[in-house]
């Protein structure tokens, strides 16, 4: 017998040549048919349970099918706590020629995907392709089981050698999602101000040279944003946000005519209004059920939602105070402010 590697080989899988086994089968030509080489130990990786096969190909032969499904669901463990695997068989191909010799070399080609079964679908782990090699005197001679599920024994001790490798490392094998929350801040401070408990707006901030189109005395540009740093830790993704409720100084715009306490208290409300908005996007994630599958998603579309929430608030608040000059508009929202200023950030 005669070890030969596989003639496909996923770069990302990293997979060295000792997991790539394939066998190369010669029967002598005095044979009424191949002889079954040796069976080689398969080594069945652990936490996975075989949840289903799927067939992408006709068989080559009658029964060759089923052995191949026979085989594999005696290798896998049936413990359904385990992590869900699906095999699919995507080619089992034979081809023949005829030697100068006139004796028949045959190739048995086979290619299998593994995947973990989703809600949505299979998730794609990883493949092999494999082949099986043999020379007859005799053309169309039936390969025995053994060499079948040698070929096969290949493909599963491939994919055990690719877990054990990427265990740790791909993301794809993580089982769940750790999030973890802090507040952006800058040293020294540049031209963005990071909202701060200690530090209110000055009159100094407002830096932009450009008079908006506006009748009003001052003008300010908060927004919210979010880094997001995503590192494997065994089998668990830690996710950390940083948060960002920031005001560009180089945005800001005040009339030299209307710098008092009330106008700068107006404009520090809008500031405020970013954190209020922030710290509920921080929220509405922490009661989220975050998986290795949804997370980015989930994390994505709430911020698509927290700045729709942060346009509205903002609009409303200029909407009912008249941009500060309905006084008794502007009290009520200085107090629902504070109040959910001391509820957000005490979460």
């Amino acid at each position: 017998m005669k070890i030969l590697s596989p003639d496909r080989l996923r770069p990302k899988d990293k997979i060295g040549l000792l997991s790539l086994l394939c066998f190369f089968l010669i029967v002598s030509s005095t044979a009424a048919q191949p002889a079954g080489a040796a069976a080689q130990t398969v080594k069945v990786p652990e936490g996975f349970y075989l949840a289903g096969i799927i067939e992408e190909t006709r068989a080559v032969e009658a029964g060759t099918i089923a052995t191949l499904r026979s085989f594999l669901q005696k290798s896998f463990f049936k413990d359904r706590s385990l992590r869900p695997l699906i095999i699919t068989i995507k080619e089992l191909q034979l081809t023949e020629t005829t030697t100068a010799d006139h004796r028949t070399r045959g190739t048995l080609t086979l290619s299998l995907s593994f995947g973990l079964q989703k809600d949505y679908g299979t998730a794609l782990l990883t493949e092999y392709k494999g082949k099986l090699q043999y020379t007859t005197s005799k053309p169309n001679v039936p390969l025995p089981e053994s060499s079948l599920q040698n070929l096969l024994g290949s493909g599963i001790n491939y994919f055990n050698n690719w877990i054990s490798i990427n265990t740790g490392s791909s993301q794809k094998l993580a089982r769940q999602v750790k999030i973890t929350f802090t507040d952006y801040t800058e040293k020294p401070e540049g031209d963005t101000i990071y909202y701060a408990a200690n530090r209110p707006l000055r009159w100094a901030d407002f830096q932009s040279r450009i008079k908006p189109m506006s009748r009003y005395q001052a003008l300010v540009m908060p927004g919210i944003a979010y880094d997001q740093q995503a590192n494997l830790v065994k089998d668990t993704i830690l996710v950390k946000i940083t948060l960002k409720a920031f005001l560009p100084k180089s945005a800001s715009w005040a009339n030299y005519t209307g710098r008092d306490d009330y106008t700068l208290n107006h404009e520090q409300r809008h500031f405020d209004i970013t954190k209020i908005i922030s710290q509920d996007f921080k929220r509405r994630l922490q009661v989220q059920k975050l998986t290795p599958d949804n997370y980015e998603a989930i994390i994505n579309m709430q911020y698509l939602d927290s700045l729709r929430d942060l346009d509205a608030m903002q609009k409303q608040y200029d909407g009912e105070t008249a941009h500060g000059t309905n006084f008794a508009a502007q009290s009520a929202w200085n107090s629902r402010i504070d109040s959910e200023l001391k509820k957000q950030l005490a979460l």
